[in-house]
């Protein structure tokens, strides 16, 4: 991949501005919003370089707005993902979907493409006990412990089902599978069955493990995974996409793994080869 953090201050040279802490307020700039989507409109010129990969869309910048935990470069890697597999066969899947606010905006933009289905998998009570890979890397709750967190970021289900309601995204196109993914893949009827672009925010290392080899069996050459939190908040991330990618590829390389600057997010791409 590019990189994105270079490209995006060449176009914004092109239009006259340049990035820039607020000397009165470094740490909580006050941007409007109409700044907000001028930056935005800039990095999809950036991002598209000169193709037409990411369509303008009314609603993107109001769900890139209200994102919580998921900043707008890392949101914008999932954007870029959804449109590269487009034409790609699968549906859709979201691993941990908390309050809803990144399943709105992976709806909104395949909201179009009326052959892909969306698939949200969450346990809805919260994260699940730590394994021994996974160990405490950032205190985001300053908890004091990795086993602290058992049961933290529970979000309820009608709120996932509400921001698909606002946004109007037909009923009988989503899925939730409600429960913690091991038990899910064995018991659930309704699993998808090709999957052309996932997005992985599990937070630790058995639920991510396990996911990736998961969608390894159900996904096209030219798929896409996004894995969130990677060397962030738990240790287990990185390992489990570590050892994934390392006992999946050969020398014909089955997945490039692209990691951003930490400047631009804490999370890893994942692109099926073979």
């Amino acid at each position: 991949m590019l990189n994105w953090k270079h490209k995006v201050r060449k176009t914004l040279s092109n239009f006259g501005y340049e990035i820039r802490r607020s000397p009165k307020t470094p740490s909580a700039p006050d941007v409007m919003f109409d700044n907000f989507a001028n930056i935005a409109s800039a990095y999809e010129q950036c991002l598209n370089n000169g193709r037409e990969l990411i369509e303008t869309n009314e609603k993107r910048l109001q769900l890139l707005a209200r994102l919580i935990g998921t900043p707008p470069t890392e949101a914008y890697a999932i954007i870029q993902a959804l449109a590269a597999c487009k034409d790609l066969p699968g549906d859709v899947c979201e691993f941990g979907v908390a309050q809803g606010a990144t399943s709105a905006l992976i709806a909104n933009e395949i909201v179009s493409q009326s052959d892909k289905r969306l698939h949200l998998f969450d346990s809805f009570e919260g994260l699940p006990k730590p394994s021994e890979q996974d160990r405490l890397k950032d205190d985001i709750f300053a908890l004091g412990s990795m086993e602290a967190y058992t049961g933290q970021m529970s979000c309820p289900e009608d709120m996932v089902r509400s921001r698909l309601e606002a946004i109007s995204f037909p009923q009988d196109r989503f899925v939730i599978h409600k429960g913690f993914i091991e038990r899910i893949l064995h018991e659930d009827k309704n699993l998808p069955t090709q999957v052309c672009f996932a997005y992985v925010d599990f937070d630790f290392y058995e639920p991510i493990k396990v996911t990736l080899e998961f969608l390894h069996d159900i996904t096209p050459k030219g798929a896409v995974i996004i894995v969130d939190d990677y060397d962030f908040f738990s240790t287990g991330a990185k390992t489990a996409v570590e050892e994934f990618v390392e006992a999946k590829n050969t020398a014909t390389e089955v997945y490039e793994c692209f990691i951003p600057e930490k400047t631009l997010g804490y999370f890893a791409v994942l692109t099926r080869k073979a």
